[in-house]
């Protein structure tokens, strides 16, 4: 709101806080709509890979997983 509108509620000089968030936002979108591909049966290999390893190193915490 700062930039956009040119007005200075950000009083403690932080700039960059707001990138950083944007920043953040992104990623987190990203992520979340390989979850949701994943979920729904979609085939991403890497986020395969990456499921399968973590339920193989940790047995106790996706004991009722399926194994696929």
């Amino acid at each position: 709101m700062d930039r956009f509108f040119g007005l200075n509620m950000q009083k403690s000089g932080l700039v960059d806080t707001m990138g950083d968030i944007i920043v953040n936002d992104i990623g987190a979108l990203f992520a979340s709509l390989l979850g949701y591909f994943y979920l729904k049966g979609g085939e991403i290999s890497f986020i395969n890979r990456i499921v399968q390893r973590f339920k193989k190193e940790n047995p106790r915490i996706t004991k009722n997983l399926p194994k696929n």
